[in-house]
C-alpha cells in the first residue's frame, strides 16, 4: 500500500507557497487596474489571463509532482504481483489507469481554473464598483486556493487511484482482500459493516464479494475514505 499522505501534503505545501507568492502579483494588478477608466478596466479584465500564470508560477510543477506519485503507486501494486509469481495488468488495465490518474488530474486543474476565475471576477466586481485598491486586495486574500476542500479532494482522488491500481493489477487473480484501516469513532457505517463482515473470512475476501460489499473497490467508503483493499 502506497503512504498517499505525504504526496498529499508536499502538493498541499507547495500551493500554500504559490499562493503566498502570488499575493504580489495580485496586488501589482489591482493598482494597475485601479487607475483605468470604466472602459479600459473592462478591456483590461477581458484579457487578464490569471489561470495561465498560476500555472507557470508553480501550479503546473506541483501537478507533475503528483504525476510521479501515481507512477510510484501503480509501479508498486506490479511490484507486489511479481513478486507473488501473479501476471498482473494488461494493455487496456493500464490505458484505464492511465485515463484516470488523466481524468484526477484535470479535476485539479479544474480547481486552480475556479480560483483565478474567482479573483478575476472580485477584482473587476470591487474596481468597477468603486472600491478602494486596499479594500480590493483585502478581499482578494479571502480567496483561498490551498483550503480544506483542495487538500480532501487531493487525497480522495490519490487514494481512490491507489485502491483502484491494486484491483486492476489484481483483477482475476487467485487471491484474498482485506479492508485496511481505522476502526474508531470517526469509521463510517459502511467501512465498519464492511470490517464486521470480514470477521466471518478469516483468509480474507473474493475478489465477488468486495464487488458486491458496500465498500467496493477504488470508491471504499467514499469521499476521503481512510480505508483501502489490500491483498492478504
Amino acid at each position: 500500500m502506497a503512504q498517499v499522505q505525504p504526496a498529499v501534503n508536499s502538493f498541499v505545501k507547495n500551493i500554500e507557497k504559490l499562493e503566498r507568492k502570488f499575493q504580489g502579483r495580485l496586488r501589482t494588478v489591482v493598482r494597475g487596474l485601479s487607475a483605468m477608466s470604466d472602459s479600459q478596466l473592462i478591456t483590461a479584465v477581458g484579457q487578464l489571463n490569471l489561470f495561465n500564470e498560476i500555472i507557470e508560477q508553480g501550479y503546473g510543477d506541483a501537478l507533475n509532482n503528483l504525476d510521479a506519485e501515481y507512477e510510484k503507486i501503480l509501479s508498486q501494486a506490479v511490484a507486489e504481483a511479481t513478486k507473488r509469481g501473479l501476471t498482473p495488468l494488461g494493455g487496456a488495465g493500464l490505458q484505464g489507469l492511465e485515463t484516470l490518474r488523466d481524468l484526477n488530474t484535470a479535476e485539479l486543474l479544474g480547481s486552480a481554473r475556479a480560483y483565478s476565475n474567482r479573483l478575476t471576477t472580485s477584482i473587476f466586481q470591487n474596481l468597477y464598483a468603486g472600491v478602494s485598491i486596499n479594500d480590493t486586495i483585502s478581499a482578494l486574500e479571502g480567496i483561498p486556493l490551498a483550503d480544506y476542500q483542495l487538500n480532501t479532494a487531493t487525497y480522495t482522488s490519490i487514494k481512490t487511484f491507489d485502491d483502484t491500481a491494486r484491483y486492476k493489477v489484481f483483477e482475476g487473480l487467485d487471491v484474498k482482500w482485506t479492508y485496511f484501516g481505522p476502526l474508531d469513532s470517526k469509521t463510517r457505517e459502511s467501512c465498519r459493516n464492511t470490517k464486521d463482515f470480514e470477521k466471518r473470512f478469516p483468509k480474507g475476501l473474493s475478489e465477488q464479494q468486495v464487488l458486491d460489499s458496500e465498500t467496493p473497490f477504488g470508491f471504499r467508503g467514499g469521499f476521503n475514505c481512510r480505508h483501502s483493499w489490500e491483498v492478504k
